[in-house]
């Protein structure tokens, strides 16, 4: 325990390369990293890609720790790094300005480990961390949404699944709904839809529609959530 301290409170270029100072370096990277991934994926969990661009902040993170404990200790393995990674081409483009931000933070964090400055890291972590859902909490700069998108559960015995019924129901739909999934079991039909509407009313006639089409079946099940 003390040896651990004792590397915590030491900056890289006072320490000897070790195998705890090493693995508590890339651990620090991890801990911090993982925490800016949670932070992205509660702010982006709507997106389909969310799980890359987390995985992405924790690998980059903690492979940048690693590389900055090289540079540390050995300037020829710092130049030999610079042109190692100089003939790398990344061609995967990062479309949201946000997403670039949390990938940058995570190679600064590494930086930060990798050279022994476990308390900044700690400090850029959690200030940055906490800056990202304040902003996102107040919603600055944003304007008010004018729709929201749904997820609409239609549950209805299996001899009504024929394609009157399925045709009335996708006419009725529109061409702006996605059908996400279908399952059927021996009595009954699951679909589920995916549906942009602006206010309650709609939500509240869309249900009465889908019960109009479906009113022989006393066993409907329609259950419309927000996303």
């Amino acid at each position: 325990m003390t040896e651990f301290l004792n590397i915590l409170n030491t900056s890289a270029m006072q320490q000897d390369f070790t195998v705890l100072a090493s693995i508590s370096r890339l651990g620090y990277a991890f801990i911090l990293n993982l925490f800016l991934a949670f932070t992205y994926k509660n702010l982006n969990s709507h997106k389909e890609d969310c799980h890359i661009i987390m995985h992405s902040i924790i690998y980059i993170g903690v492979i940048m720790a690693g590389a900055m404990m090289m540079i540390a200790s050995n300037m020829v393995v710092a130049f030999g790094l610079l042109g190692a990674v100089s003939i790398v081409r990344f061609r995967t483009a990062v479309s949201n300005p946000i997403d670039m931000s949390y990938i940058f933070l995570a190679i600064v964090v590494g930086i930060s480990c990798g050279l022994a400055f476990f308390v900044h890291a700690l400090i850029l972590t959690l200030f940055v961390g906490l800056l990202m859902l304040f902003l996102n909490r107040i919603k600055l700069g944003m304007a008010p949404p004018t729709s929201f998108n749904f997820d609409v559960y239609i549950t209805f015995n299996k001899k009504h699944f024929h394609a009157e019924s399925i045709e009335l129901l996708k006419n009725f739909m529109g061409s702006d709904a996605m059908m996400m999934e279908i399952k059927t079991s021996k009595q009954r039909v699951k679909i589920k839809y995916s549906q942009t509407m602006h206010n309650l009313g709609e939500v509240q006639e869309m249900h009465d529609q889908i019960e109009g089409i479906f009113s022989h079946d006393p066993s409907l099940i329609i259950r419309i959530s927000r996303k």
